[in-house]
């Protein structure tokens, strides 16, 4: 497990919602729990704000809401579906807004 891979979203209570959750946290640290951020679908009724960002998975289109950021048990994220690296500047950009404020 790799910093900003994507994988399905483990709760079956959210998948419906919330599809996909991006890995937030370093893979130098090794931990129970994992650190990840929710990708909802991007259509016409979604709302970006200054802690989400734009990112497609394969044909489709998400937004990355870094603002509501959760754990999840690491061994429930089994396979990568893809990851988030080309957009690592603006994903650090919003946790930064997130956590300094600018």
């Amino acid at each position: 497990m790799r910093q900003f891979d994507v994988y399905p979203n483990p709760s079956p209570r959210s998948r419906t919602r919330i599809p996909l959750v991006v890995v937030v946290q370093s893979h130098l640290l090794a931990s129970h729990t994992t650190l990840v951020a929710p990708m909802i679908p991007h259509d016409d009724r979604s709302a970006f704000t200054e802690t989400s960002i734009a990112a497609r998975v394969g044909a489709a289109a998400y937004i990355v809401l870094l603002g509501e950021l959760a754990t999840v048990e690491t061994r429930q994220l089994q396979r990568p579906i893809g990851d988030l690296r080309d957009h690592e500047d603006a994903i650090r950009r919003a946790l930064d807004r997130l956590f300094t404020g600018f």
